[in-house]
């Protein structure tokens, strides 16, 4: 059964369109990793905000010293989730994409990605337990998901 729900069903060899991978199980894995950084962030939250010396919420409180963010959320506060779930998306796609061609280029991507992002976070972070944290909370994250595309692509 090859259905546009459960395999692409782009005709000939296209490097944008590849065939044979499961749309439902991307989709699945899309929602897994969507929700995974929702939790992930959350549970971390005091510690990524005094990591990335997130200061003030736009009503005025210092949310680093433990203020509560008073402000009712606008159509402007959920643009970064927005841009998250499509990141999200495209990386995805990406590691389906990846698997489908080598399994070894998946993980190799992966490894590539997280030590770019480890070091872009050492060259911007001055502050030594900032960094460790961030490093922790962002390539950790960013590990985390990159496993969950890549086993999920071999599905």
């Amino acid at each position: 059964m090859n259905t546009i729900f459960l395999t692409s069903s782009c005709s000939g060899c296209s490097p944008l369109c590849p065939t044979g991978f499961s749309w439902l199980w991307y989709a699945i894995a899309v929602v897994i990793a969507f929700l995974f950084g929702w939790f992930w962030y959350n549970f971390f939250s005091a510690r990524w905000v005094k990591a990335v010396n997130y200061g003030l919420c736009p009503c005025g409180a210092d949310i680093s010293n433990d203020e509560k963010c008073t402000c009712k959320p606008d159509i402007k506060a959920f643009l970064p989730m927005i841009v998250q779930l499509l990141a999200i998306c495209f990386i995805g796609y990406l590691y389906f994409v990846l698997v489908k061609l080598c399994v070894g280029v998946a993980i190799f991507a992966a490894v590539a990605f997280i030590g770019w992002l480890k070091a872009n976070i050492l060259f911007s972070t001055p502050d030594k337990q900032r960094r460790i944290d961030r490093i922790f909370l962002d390539a950790g994250y960013f590990a985390i998901v990159s496993l969950i595309f890549i086993l999920f692509a071999l599905i």
